[in-house]
């Protein structure tokens, strides 16, 4: 009897598994945190829910690596735009539909997030900028280190008082000779 032979599944009907699933607490912390503002208020669920629209969206939108990263510092850069409207409103319920509706606290709320975007895509450059400068700094030390040393002790303390010596023929490019 023959064997079947396996059909090849195309590439998009196969399903890529990650041994290793990004998981973040993030987004079951802001759902527990939800219900229980639902508990304290139902108008200050309603300010959450509103001004947590850029961090809810990204937490369902978001692909890629590093996805807990970029959800968690939106989010928190969110709940700190969103909070003091959430204590205005728990403060005095009556006023949800000024809170809501004026377009200066929602600009604040979403600016907020807007900041958690800005250091999502400018902080790794920025980051690379400090480190840069400070390996250059450490350069400019050790060369500096390094003349005070030839200074006090002279030229030999380098190990190059006759020149370059000859490279290894491995290190020319010629092969050995067999």
């Amino acid at each position: 009897m023959a064997k079947k032979k396996k059909q090849a599944t195309p590439m998009r009907m196969r399903r890529k598994i990650n041994k290793r699933q990004e998981m973040s607490a993030f987004g079951p912390l802001l759902v527990a945190g939800l219900i229980g503002l639902g508990i304290a208020s139902l108008n200050a669920v309603g300010v959450a829910i509103v001004g947590l629209a850029p961090t809810i969206v990204l937490s369902l939108t978001a692909k890629g690596i590093n996805k807990a990263e970029r959800v968690q510092c939106v989010g928190f850069m969110n709940i700190a735009g969103v909070l003091p409207f959430i204590a205005m409103v728990m403060d005095q319920p009556r006023e949800l539909m000024f809170i809501l509706f004026n377009p200066i606290n929602l600009a604040t709320m979403y600016g907020a997030a807007a900041v958690g975007y800005a250091l999502v895509h400018v902080g790794p450059m920025l980051a690379a900028i400090v480190l840069q400068s400070l390996a250059q700094e450490r350069i400019k030390t050790l060369n500096q280190q390094r003349q005070a040393l030839i200074e006090q002790w002279g030229a030999d303390v380098i190990g190059d008082k006759d020149g370059p010596e000859e490279e290894p023929g491995w290190a020319q490019g010629r092969r050995p000779s067999a």
